[in-house]
């Protein structure tokens, strides 16, 4: 697996994606929302391969959020796609 601290910027969108495998994030400063639902500092998100979903940060605070994942994102754009093997998601 791999761990990653993230940081998504006040009011940005992660892109598109779905899960390989299993991830758990904890979120710990800020929040964002998806089509799972609204998470906040002390949430853990518990999603897997089921889940497509695009993290929008909430517009007052950058979301930070500590990731555990057991396999790597599956991005639906292109340009994600590019630039995956990048930044290692």
């Amino acid at each position: 697996g791999d761990v990653r601290l993230l940081r998504i910027a006040a009011g940005k969108r992660m892109p598109v994606h779905s899960h390989r495998g299993s991830e758990l994030t904890m979120i710990l400063r800020g929040g964002y929302s998806d089509n799972v639902g609204k998470f906040n500092a002390g949430d853990v998100a518990d999603l897997d391969a089921s889940v497509e979903h695009q993290p929008v940060a909430d517009s007052d605070e950058d979301c930070i959020c500590l990731a555990g994942m057991d396999a790597p994102l599956a991005f639906r754009g292109w340009l994600a796609r590019l630039i995956q093997p990048i930044v290692g998601m």
